[in-house]
């Protein structure tokens, strides 16, 4: 048959059989003999070894104990034997790691360290760091000691691993704070160049002594802490980052702006998604539009950046950022210096300026139009000057002309408040009598009644025409914001050295946030959602006038139970 073997592969094969049956047989008389304690076997999943119980079982205990990775290798590197802790360095079972090639577990980019170092230790003592590799892709740091056994079956080589983890992250830690006061001293250098030049050409020219020395070390250290003196005492926010955009350092201003301590500050960055940063239009500022993001990428300084910040739990508001890098010898960014400034009342002023012009715009636009229709119909009854409607028109003109009068004015009176040219002309004047004389619009319109009630004897050296205006103001805001509470209260009382006059309605009251505004230019209560005709300066120029007199105003309301205007005239 063509598949029968022929005669010489089969004296072949059994050859082959007879030399394998008599390495078996010298191999069995070697280990009865005590000549091997181990055998290294090829099996599907690679070479296994196998050890025997020998003479050197204490010396195993004593390594298999040691907190140490210990292996021991052949002349090929393979793993004659090794420790549970080596086992446990590689995260491999015991029963894996023998026989394999030290090598399976060393990292690619150590190899040649690895084979450089047991080539040298064949013939002397070796020690080195290399990085070995375990079963779940980690990295272990490791020192290796390498030395020779003059073993009974030949030259192997004792391995003994430390583990280096906890020491290179220790390492690692004090690298970081190296770094860190390295950066430190790299900004006082920045802030400090001209003394730092001048110090180091004379240590260089004049090789000055230890006295010397000494002496500019301590102008130095005096250097920094005025420095650092100017920085707390600053009126501006300051802050230093990293390259990375974390906060090392801010002065008191910027941990009073911001609203935090300073350990709290320097665990963030200036764009800390905890404080969401804002276009001052409202919407999110991304973290690459930030100022200190555009000087680091630009490396070039920024001015009077203004961003809006919403802290977690507080009121939004506004900051002007001048940002400028901090460079290396090199000419590399490790930093910036950013100083800040809280703009927010600025910021506010703007709107309200913004919000002043169109409602100013509004307010002269209505009856300036009335006052157009009313002329124009009145042209075309000039042929007719017995019509009924005329009077009326008439009227309605002089209305509209009166209400631009009356804006027009308290214009021109906020200008001369802000201008400081408002001029008083004081006389002894009786303040019951300017009630009276102030009031009587209020009797005429069959609307309100104005109960007086206090010191009617009561004199003031006061400019008469000017309270007169603030007494008129508030009584109007009273009839204007209180339509319902026809009796108005005013009263005339002595306290101390001052007359204080309260002008008191029972309308709905105002809301306490916002009293502290009620005399800001500009301002307008709408404690009800209606829309109140007036440019927000009535209560404005009350306030400077009562000022300028050296008096002191303000209002009392809870809601619901009406409003209390008050100021405070000096009786001499």
């Amino acid at each position: 048959m063509e598949n029968t073997r022929s005669y010489q592969e089969l004296l072949t094969e059994l050859n082959e059989m007879r030399i394998q049956l008599e390495e078996a047989t010298d191999t069995i008389e070697a280990i009865r003999s005590g000549e091997i304690d181990a055998l290294v076997v090829k099996a599907n999943d690679g070479l296994q070894l196998f050890t025997l119980k020998s003479a050197d079982h204490t010396y195993r205990i004593f390594i298999e104990q040691m907190s140490e990775g210990a292996v021991t290798l052949n002349e090929d590197g393979y793993i004659l034997y090794c420790n549970s802790q080596f086992a446990t360095l590689v995260n491999t079972p015991l029963e894996k790691v023998t026989g394999k090639s030290i090598y399976k577990f060393i990292t690619e980019d150590c190899q040649e360290t690895c084979a450089e170092y047991i080539a040298r230790a064949w013939t002397s003592n070796v020690k080195g760091e290399l990085h070995i590799l375990a079963s779940d892709d980690v990295e272990v740091p490791v020192l290796l000691s390498l030395k020779t056994l003059n073993l009974d079956e030949g030259l192997s080589m004792s391995v003994i691993l430390t583990d280096l983890t906890e020491q290179k992250e220790t390492q690692k830690l004090l690298e970081h704070k190296n770094a860190q006061l390295e950066e430190a001293q790299k900004i006082a250098q920045h802030l400090n160049a001209n003394l730092e030049v001048t110090v180091k050409e004379r240590t260089h020219e004049l090789q000055i002594n230890i006295e010397e020395k000494t002496r500019v070390e301590e102008e130095l250290r005096h250097n920094q802490e005025r420095l650092t003196r100017v920085l707390e005492t600053m009126a501006e926010g300051v802050g230093i980052v990293d390259a990375k955009g974390k906060l090392i350092y801010a002065n008191p201003m910027a941990q009073k702006i911001l609203g935090l301590k300073q350990s709290t500050i320097l665990e963030r960055t200036y764009d800390d998604p905890q404080w969401e940063n804002l276009r001052i239009d409202g919407t999110p500022l991304p973290s690459h539009e930030h100022p200190m993001s555009v000087m680091m990428a630009t490396r070039k300084p920024l001015f009077d950046q203004e961003i809006s910040v919403q802290p977690p739990d507080d009121e939004r508001f506004y900051i002007s950022i001048n940002a400028a890098p901090l460079l290396d010898e090199h000419g590399e960014v490790t930093g910036g210096i950013g100083t800040f400034m809280d703009v927010t009342q600025r910021r506010k002023s703007i709107q309200h300026k913004d919000e002043f012009i169109s409602v100013a715009s509004h307010e002269l636009r209505t009856p300036v139009t009335t006052l157009q229709a009313s002329l124009q119909l009145l042209s075309r009854m000039k042929d007719n000057p017995s019509n009924v409607m005329l009077p009326k028109l008439i009227d309605q003109a002089n209305k509209s002309l009166n209400r631009v009068s009356v804006l027009i004015e308290d214009l021109l009176n906020a200008t001369k408040m802000t201008d400081g040219q408002l001029h008083l002309i004081k006389t002894p004047t009786t303040l019951s009598g300017l009630l009276q004389d102030c009031c009587n619009h209020v009797l005429t319109g069959h609307t309100h009644y104005l109960t007086t009630s206090g010191d009617m004897e009561l004199q003031a050296n006061i400019d008469a025409d000017k309270i007169e205006q603030v007494i008129t103001n508030l009584v109007n805001n009273a009839i204007k914001y209180a339509p319902n509470s026809q009796e108005i209260l005013v009263n005339i009382a002595r306290e101390g050295n001052f007359a204080k006059i309260s002008i008191t309605d029972k309308g709905q009251g105002i809301p306490p946030e916002k009293l502290p505004y009620l005399f800001d230019r500009y301002y307008r209560v709408d404690s009800s959602g209606k829309q109140y005709s007036g440019l927000g300066l009535g209560l404005y120029i009350c306030a400077e006038i009562v000022k300028r007199h050296n008096g002191d105003i303000g209002a009392d309301s809870h809601l619901g139970q009406g409003s209390t205007f008050w100021f405070t005239l000096p009786l001499n």
